[in-house]
């Protein structure tokens, strides 16, 4: 047979998703047919495939397999008329159809496997004789079939979730636990607007990415409303119950995409828009809001769901019955302990009777009628005292045997014999018990064996390819027209409940790359590049870990306006700023609420991009870097664990402390010979402990980036130990040493914290900052002139500067505090305003410089004018650092000790 349909140039993601629904619909199609014939299971089956059929109409419209979908659009009209199929002599016919049918659907998913067009599937269906066959079905069971000329307002629209099955399969719930975690924070006692104002924009941006328009229109009037209220631009009381009203109009989009609401959402979408513009602009929300509507319906609870080979649930099944097995290898064994704890039991009896006869008759012979009687037996003697009378003659018989005649036993050999008896029974029981212990021992070792096979199973089980996660995103880079995304290393593994955190995450970083990065054609060509903007992501696993980067050819980070962004928003002053390399410049793009962008757009300005990228991967254990190279583009590389919820550590000691590291990561460990190697961190001088006498070496994986190999000093290696690593948490989190943390048993069973370390972050920590910090906190209480001509101002900062604490002396403009400075009052450090009456800052600052006697005082600015202009006026004239207002506390408490300490001056 010879095909019509041209050779087509096809995406292998794609493609492989695609075989791999529409391969489980056949599946399902063929187990369908077989149940028709079987009366009982036939309404199921003939539901079943139309539900197949409608979902392989879609999927193969979907993915561009328009032959595909005519067949599975034929198999539906028929399932549409299943009531009048219900019948034996319906069976026959529609069995040939489905038989041709699935032959067909075979034969284009095997051209397509094999990189060729899905091929003439009609005129395959049609050569087997499918259409015969349907038109001997129609004539024998005649019901009507109307055609589809025009949908009809009574005929619903195919639902979105039943279109993009498998979009939907992650998006669905991860909308609406997005939704729960909006509702539960705009509820709670204090609302974190940050929080709530990144799940708005996540939402909105995640909407965008599968083409739910109706659901990205709601994110982003929510957003709107959000920002105004985390920049006071609207009291959060008056704009609380559009959002809860924002929440209601989310929800019933989600119902509409899941056909559980026929009517589209798309006029109160509107109303909804219309209603937060209003409020923005000022109108009362109370009429604003729509009427109350009947509450909905909880959503039903999502759970993950991830395919499994039947392969890899055979060898799970296997490890079960093995460790079946192994429970009643171990029941036996406990029985056998159950007889061996009898058998001690009965000698203890023993030797208690023993011992208490022997008492009776030597320690209390007043107990005992007529005193001791030497040669009876301890356990005979009531009863021969009893018979004395009757056998004084049988006593005096005996007596006229010699000792060589007849033994006699007096107490002492009856005692004797006792305890050799008692002996050999411990000695049994002794053995019993050696055999059972090694016994237990060898089951207890392969039952370890078994667990950690099954637990790597069913950490297997879990992985899915990274393609699950970039799928959506190869859809999302489609619909652009500025940029070309290529992907490689899609085939790597990732545990399924990382999907959605990591799609959110790379969603994050195009947008980044699309929006900061986008040149002009004309300026990409003077610079020697493509016209379109080039972003890449690559992906591969090393060390258990999935490294992601997604690189791109734009012009790269501004430096120099995430330094004044940073000093804008008050995360770090001028001096820090002037400090930093620009590969810790590139680190500032992780601060919240940071953007470079000129102007806020759907897609940028909002400040929610690189720090929810840096939460998202930190939530799941791993790290972010970036690196950029102004004009010529920037790479984020996402270090994530691929599946470690359980893991292999090393448990080592420094001084008091336990930590541990992956398995994984150790090359060798051994004992410390002379001086360290260069470049190794040593646990002990990091936290302060005293080292031991003798230390060891482990030498841990690193990148290659990063030197390869990280020496890790220690004074001893203690055990490995099979653990759940758990996240370090929002408290540890900035920590870049810890990778996560874990407990485990002491000897006597108490639970302690261990802390698993991150190679890569242990590498970049600083023990001088400790003694830094031991150091400033010996020290006494400094003395600052505050200037500022607001009194609030002067009262809050005053008592802040008083925490920390530092004598605080006030002046309300730079006059006064000149005046009270040539008079002689002492000033460790001067922290002054700009704008004031009489004199300003600057006239204060270059007043203070011409004084010799205060030409060396540490002068700091703090200003609302956080403008270039500003700053580098300041800086001439001699400021040693230059503070956005209002200053955030820790900053201005880090930068005033870091200045008093420079000037020697005790803080």
């Amino acid at each position: 047979m010879t095909s019509l349909t041209p050779p087509v140039t096809q995406d292998p993601e794609l493609t492989a998703t695609y075989l791999q629904d529409a391969r489980s619909v056949a599946a399902g199609l063929e187990d369908a047919t077989v149940d028709l014939w079987v009366p009982d299971q036939r309404p199921h089956a003939l539901d079943t495939l139309w539900v197949l059929s409608h979902r392989l109409h879609g999927t193969a419209g979907l993915y561009g397999h328009p032959q595909t979908a005519a067949l599975a659009a034929l198999l539906e009209r028929l399932m549409e008329g299943r009531a009048h199929l219900n019948a034996d002599e319906a069976v026959p016919v529609l069995t040939a159809i489905l038989e041709r049918a699935g032959t067909s659907l075979r034969r284009a998913l095997d051209r397509i496997e094999q990189g060729q067009a899905e091929g003439d599937v009609g005129l395959m269906f049609a050569e087997l004789g499918g259409p015969a066959q349907v038109t001997e079905l129609l004539r024998t069971q005649p019901f009507q079939l109307q055609a589809r000329q025009a949908r009809s307002e009574d005929e619903a629209e195919l639902p979105f979730a039943v279109v993009n099955a498998a979009i939907w399969e992650d998006f669905g719930p991860e909308a609406a636990e997005l939704t729960a975690t909006l509702r539960a924070g705009l509820h709670a006692d204090t609302p974190d607007l940050t929080a709530l104002f990144r799940a708005a924009h996540t939402l909105k941006g995640s909407s965008a990415m599968v083409g739910l328009a109706e659901m990205a229109e709601v994110g982003h009037a929510m957003e709107d409303l959000l920002g105004a209220a985390r920049e006071d631009a609207v009291t959060l009381d008056r704009a609380l119950p559009l959002i809860d009203d924002g929440l209601n109009v989310v929800e019933l989009v989600l119902a509409h995409a899941e056909g559980q609401l026929r009517e589209s959402p798309q006029a109160r979408i509107q109303a909804y828009r219309a209603a937060v513009s209003g409020l923005l602009s000022g109108q009362d929300p109370a009429a604003l809001l729509p009427a109350p509507e009947s509450p909905a319906a909880p959503a039903p609870e999502t759970r993950l769901s991830v395919r499994v080979d039947s392969a890899r649930l055979d060898g799970m099944l296997d490890d079960v019955a093995g460790l079946v097995a192994a429970r009643a290898r171990l029941n036996g064994l406990l029985l056998r302990q159950q007889q061996i704890a009898a058998s001690l039991d009965a000698a203890h009896e023993r030797v208690q009777r023993t011992v208490r006869d022997f008492e009776e008759r030597y320690l209390n012979p007043n107990l005992t009628p007529g005193g001791a009687s030497a040669g009876v037996p301890l356990d005979r003697l009531g009863a021969q005292q009893a018979a004395r009378p009757a056998d004084l003659g049988l006593q005096d018989r005996l007596a006229d045997f010699g000792a060589l005649e007849l033994d006699t036993y007096d107490d002492l050999n009856i005692l004797a014999r006792a305890v050799t008896e008692l002996s050999a029974d411990l000695v049994e029981v002794r053995a019993q018990t050696a055999q059972a212990i090694s016994t237990l021992g060898d089951e207890l070792t392969g039952l370890e064996k078994l667990t950690r096979q099954l637990r790597v199973e069913l950490s297997r089980a879990r992985l899915v390819p990274l393609e699950r996660v970039t799928a959506p995103l190869r859809r999302w880079a489609g619909r652009r027209t500025d940029l070309k995304l290529t992907l490689h290393g899609e085939d790597s593994l990732i545990d399924a409940q990382y999907a959605a955190p990591l799609g959110q995450a790379l969603l994050h970083l195009l947008t980044n790359a699309a929006v900061h990065g986008a040149q002009s054609p004309e300026e990409r060509a003077a610079q020697g590049k493509p016209p379109l903007l080039q972003v890449a992501v690559e992906a591969h696993v090393a060390d258990g870990h999935l490294h992601l980067t997604v690189r791109d050819d734009g012009r790269g980070l501004n430096y120099d306006a995430l330094r004044q962004r940073a000093l804008q928003s008050g995360h770090l002053s001028a001096g820090e700023l002037g400090g930093m390399n620009d590969a810790q410049t590139a680190q500032l793009v992780f601060l919240p609420g940071l953007s470079t962008a000129e102007q806020v757009t759907q897609e940028a300005g909002r400040g929610v991009g690189m720090d929810a990228v840096r939460d998202a991967i930190t939530r799941l254990g791993g790290r972010v870097s970036i690196q950029s190279v102004p004009g010529q583009g920037a790479a984020t590389t996402l270090h994530v664990p691929v599946a470690q919820q359980i893991a292999d550590v090393l448990v080592m000691r420094a001084g008091a402390q336990r930590v541990a590291v992956l398995a994984s990561q150790v090359q060798g460990m051994s004992a410390l010979e002379g001086d360290a190697p260069a470049g190794s961190v040593d646990l002990s001088a990091l936290w302060g402990e005293a080292p031991a006498a003798q230390r060891y070496v482990a030498r841990l994986a690193l990148p290659a980036d990063q030197g390869g190999t990280l020496h890790l000093i220690v004074d001893e290696f203690q055990s490995l130990e099979e653990i759940v690593l758990r996240p370090a948490g929002n408290l540890l989190s900035p920590l870049e040493y810890l990778s996560g943390m874990t407990t485990l048993n002491d000897e006597h069973g108490q639970a302690y914290p261990v802390a698993v370390l991150n190679p890569a972050g242990l590498r970049r920590a600083r023990p001088a900052q400790r003694a830094a910090r031991l150091n400033a906190a010996g020290r006494g209480a400094g003395r600052v002139l505050l200037v500022d001509d607001s009194l609030s101002v002067r009262r809050h900062v005053g008592r802040s500067l008083e925490r920390f604490g530092y004598q605080v002396a006030t002046a309300s403009d730079g006059q006064e505090a000149l005046e009270r400075l040539l008079a002689g009052e002492q000033a460790d450090l001067l922290l002054s305003d700009l704008e004031m009456p009489r004199m300003n800052g600057f006239e204060l600052l270059r007043a203070v410089r011409s004084s010799a006697a205060h030409a060396a005082l540490p002068v700091v600015i703090m200003t609302t004018r956080a403008g270039e202009k500003h700053q580098q006026l300041a800086m001439e004239l001699g400021a040693n650092d230059y503070l956005a207002k209002p200053a955030e506390e820790r900053l201005l408490q880090r930068r005033l000790e870091a200045l008093l300490t420079a000037a020697g001056v005790q803080a």
